[in-house]
């Protein structure tokens, strides 16, 4: 294997080789995949443009946020997670952190998450996300007892309702002006390819390697629910593959050279959106239109879950849209009137008992 920086082998208690990553400031990763597959170069490429946790995390008060978030990244329940994971939930974290990092985490009651909650109603995604890693929190807290052992303030909160669609769903126009603007061999149109007719997250898209490729296909495992896709390149995106320009390692590559961030990644399609007048348009919503395309080409929900990767056809659906509500009504109708007609039908050529 070609040596690999912050990366090192080590033999666990079965006496089997494993790989792990470790880096000044970082909590240490330990690869699941084998070395030198496809997956364990994504596990790279994610531990590689992870963000470090915050400076003199080993100067905090003992009890307080920033303490009790330093011992969770510590801990298996974080360092057991995928690399792009662990990202999402360190970013929230040190958000908290900034704004509480000094407080004692029991004072942090019910009543005071609440207040947060409220004020987050305005990112119900985001308010839910804290909620779900508070509740992490408070079990190190209770464990390293930093709190009492019966003091579990979330259960007695909730987070803001989510009364939203998600991410805008590109019509085919809005697709068609993005293409016309962005002609193949710039890097917005490859990752517009990549996200569109690949069906992928972006968090898979930004660390898809040439090997990820090699066959003709996208084969991976997705990062986020581990389901394998095996998705067909087909002739739009073969044609912005070969244009570029591509990375070294990873398809989509930053100006430093490595994968993009979350946020770079972002950026980069969002500044491409505004230049041609789609402030609304954004990454995750060429996913939205993949599934769309394969709802509007009649591909059932097995098919169209086969190239997106959804675990159920509930979010399958949310995704692809449900604009056959209408047809459906009409049919239903339909056999209602029909029904209808029948009944009269037989009604009028029944003869009373008694004439004929």
């Amino acid at each position: 294997m070609k040596k690999l920086r912050y990366v090192s082998s080590y033999n666990d208690r079965h006496g089997k080789r494993r790989w792990r990553f470790r880096r000044t400031g970082y909590p240490p990763y330990s690869f699941r995949s084998p070395v030198g597959t496809k997956d364990f170069e994504r596990e790279y490429a994610a531990c590689m443009a992870a963000d470090p946790p915050a400076i003199g995390i080993d100067r905090t008060k003992v009890g307080s946020v920033s303490d009790v978030i330093a011992r969770y990244y510590s801990d298996n329940n974080f360092t057991d997670l995928r690399p792009i994971t662990q990202t999402v939930y360190r970013g929230v974290l040190e958000r908290f952190r900034s704004a509480f990092g000094d407080d004692p985490m029991s004072r942090f009651d019910a009543e005071r998450i609440a207040r947060l909650m409220n004020s987050m109603r305005h990112k119900p995604a985001a308010a839910a996300r804290l909620r779900k890693l508070l509740t992490q929190l408070f079990i190190i807290a209770r464990r390293a007892k930093l709190v009492p052992h019966h003091f579990d303030p979330v259960k007695d909160t909730k987070a803001p309702k989510i009364v939203s669609d998600g991410y805008h769903r590109w019509t085919e126009e809005e697709l068609s002006l993005f293409e016309a603007a962005n002609p193949v061999g710039t890097k917005p149109r490859l990752a517009f390819a990549l996200l569109l007719y690949g069906a992928q997250r972006s968090g898979d898209v930004r660390f898809m390697t040439h090997d990820i490729i090699a066959a003709g296909r996208i084969d991976l495992s997705q990062s986020k629910t581990s389901n394998a896709v095996d998705v067909p390149i087909v002739e739009p995106l073969r044609e912005a593959l070969d244009a570029g320009p591509l990375g070294k390692v990873t398809l989509l590559e930053a100006k430093h050279g490595g994968p993009f961030t979350p946020k770079g990644f972002y950026g980069l399609i969002k500044r491409a959106c505004k230049k041609v007048g789609l402030p609304h348009c954004t990454a995750h919503g060429l996913r939205k239109s993949a599934a769309r395309r394969c709802r509007e080409a009649g591909c059932n929900d097995e098919e169209g879950m086969a190239i997106t990767g959804h675990k159920t056809v509930k979010e399958y659906r949310r995704y692809a849209g449900d604009a056959s509500i209408a047809d459906r009504s009409d049919a239903a109708m339909a056999k209602v009137m029909a029904n209808l007609s029948k009944k009269v039908a037989t009604a009028t050529t029944q003869v009373p008992e008694g004439e004929g």
